[in-house]
């Protein structure tokens, strides 16, 4: 092939990847925190299983509150032995109807109507929670796919300005003026920066396909993240100075989350109280009506069924409620030291970050101006193809830095936001 083809066929690829994205931002979708929360409550799939999991508790606690149904057996004579007669229905006729109602002692009922009730409180808990977790995963899914669509633009920028110098530098090449080396080596600058982009866009694209997802929109459009960048990270400063004091463990308890550990170890507190009940008897009143019995006409009876409890105590099964209590307990400890460390990671991951934001906005438009000034330069030949290089990648290592610092500010201010916002209200 030859060098002149080559280096047209390099160079056009980023411009194609540039109109390209230009085109599908135009058609794009926009999308704000608003609108996807109101998609959650509606659509999510998640959120539907975890209300009928709230159905199906309220449903077992209501079956719970009902007792036992007596049991009634009937025997009729077939053939009387005294007459000879066959369903005997007179006098002589016999019928004997037993009646048995079981009843319970020392906490064999109501012991599992107070774990169906905390069963109950816990799945109510964890719709809270898986609620606040999509809403949360969404938040900054939004504000990741936001910031790469941030830095595909400083991409666009810095494509956009090697496309102008190559077309004047294919234009001298030709002439004999420049050396194909250094066009070559600026087109190969320009298809990196075309592959890097192409490879941002292809992660972009499976983020707005997650969230497309969880959200239910149906259709391809690409999303467009409706954020107001300045007011987020106002917010953020402000959020951080009013939670970067230590956390009070009433504020901890108070969370969805250790509330979802408390009902579930009260459940096991009384599944255990449970298992120790069945080890009383189980008793049952019964009565009998015999019409013609051993004893005479008529014969009415009641009497007390008792399984006593000699060879099974229930001691395994208590043992394993036990096990259970303490399990409960241990992963109510765990998960409110888990939250506590989180919180302070976050609040970390704002103080850390917001100390690279410190320059104000106009650091990148000073940075937009460097960019041009450097292709003018360049173009009239003020300054080396090594320091052309060196400034532009200083220019996007450091676009794509600030971008990633405010991505990860704004994701840990979401959090905080969001799991602990309520609890300091």
């Amino acid at each position: 092939m030859p060098p002149m083809k080559r280096i047209y066929i390099v160079t056009i690829a980023p411009f194609l990847f540039m109109v390209l994205g230009n085109f599908t931002t135009a058609k794009a979708q926009r999308l704000g925190f608003a609108q996807a929360d109101s998609l959650i409550e509606a659509h999510s799939q998640d959120l539907q299983s975890a209300r009928w999991n709230v159905t199906a508790a309220e449903g077992q606690l209501s079956q719970s509150c009902r007792y036992d149904n007596p049991t009634v057996n009937v025997m009729y004579n077939v053939r009387n032995p005294n007459n000879r007669r066959w369903l005997d229905s007179g006098y002589d006729g016999e019928v004997d109807v037993q009646v048995s109602q079981p009843f319970a002692i020392g906490g064999q009922h109501a012991e599992q109507v107070r774990q169906n009730k905390a069963l109950l409180q816990a799945s109510q808990s964890q719709l809270q929670v898986t609620h606040r977790d999509l809403r949360t995963q969404v938040h900054t899914m939004m504000i990741d796919l936001y910031y790469q669509q941030r830095q595909a633009e400083a991409y666009d920028v810095e494509i956009a300005s090697l496309e102008k110098i190559l077309a004047v530098y294919r234009e001298q090449s030709a002439k004999g003026n420049i050396s194909k080396i250094e066009t070559q080596r600026i087109a190969a600058m320009a298809y990196q920066l075309g592959k890097s982009r192409a490879d941002l866009m292809v992660a972009a694209s499976a983020l707005q396909s997650q969230l497309r997802l969880i959200l239910a929109i149906k259709g391809t459009e690409p999303l467009e993240i409706v954020l107001d960048e300045a007011k987020a990270l106002t917010e953020a400063s402000h959020i951080y100075l009013s939670l970067r004091g230590g956390v009070a463990m009433s504020q901890v308890d108070a969370l969805p989350e250790l509330q979802l550990l408390t009902h579930q170890a009260n459940a096991a507190r009384h599944a255990l109280k449970w298992q120790r009940s069945q080890a009383l008897p189980q008793m049952a009143l019964q009565g009998e009506y015999d019409k013609n019995g051993n004893i005479g006409h008529n014969y009415f009876a009641l009497g007390l069924s008792v399984a006593l409890p000699l060879w099974n105590h229930n001691r395994g099964n208590i043992r394993s409620a036990e096990a259970a209590m303490q399990q409960a307990n241990i992963a109510a400890d765990r998960q409110r030291l888990a939250l506590a460390q989180q919180r302070q990671a976050d609040l970390d991951i704002v103080e850390q970050y917001f100390k690279q934001l410190e320059p104000s906005s106009s650091f990148e438009n000073d940075l937009n101006s460097m960019l041009h000034s450097t292709e003018r330069q360049f173009l009239n030949r003020h300054i080396t193809l090594v320091e052309f290089v060196d400034l532009y990648a200083n220019y996007r290592d450091t676009m794509l830095a600030r971008f990633d610092a405010k991505n990860k500010v704004l994701q840990a201010t979401e959090r905080l936001k969001i799991i602990w916002g309520n609890s300091n209200t």
